[in-house]
């Protein structure tokens, strides 16, 4: 089978959706990232699902000249994994979120407090560094051939 899509995205809890069941501080910074609303779509938010969904929900009128792209329902699984961070390097990987990247100021300085506060019952190891817990999630599909939909069939 020929896989013509895939997406991948490693989600830590720093950007998981707020289904997944996290304890600890990483539930804490995941609440944490969640007060920020740029109104832009997330992997956490779970919206991706949707483009795959969409297509198949036609009104009446056009359902005849309708054509999905992608068979359904998706392939989806997940490799779960941790690795080891010190504190400061949890927060740089932190900071890559585009929406906690663009924060200056009081509003940076009281998310890195907050941020702080998160870590302070962490676990650490023999090097002070924390397990950080993520997954690597990846879905595919295969696409329509379009011969197939124009023959009827």
């Amino acid at each position: 089978m020929l896989v013509d899509f895939s997406l991948f995205a490693d989600a830590v809890g720093d950007n998981a959706p707020q289904s997944w069941e996290m304890s600890g501080w990483e539930a804490a910074v995941r609440d944490l990232t969640w007060t920020f609303d740029d109104h832009k779509p997330r992997y956490r938010h779970e919206e991706w699902r949707h483009v795959f969904d969409d297509q198949l929900k036609n009104n009446p009128l056009s359902i005849n000249a309708a054509e999905p792209l992608f068979s359904m329902p998706l392939g989806e699984g997940s490799v779960p994994f941790e690795i080891q961070l010190t504190k400061d390097d949890v927060w740089k990987r932190y900071r890559t979120l585009s929406h906690i990247a663009v924060l200056e100021g009081e509003e940076l300085e009281v998310t890195r407090k907050t941020f702080f506060k998160a870590l302070d019952d962490a676990q650490t190891d023999e090097h002070g560094r924390v397990a950080l817990h993520g997954h690597t999630v990846f879905a595919w599909t295969t696409r329509i051939p379009s011969e197939l939909l124009r023959s009827g069939g």
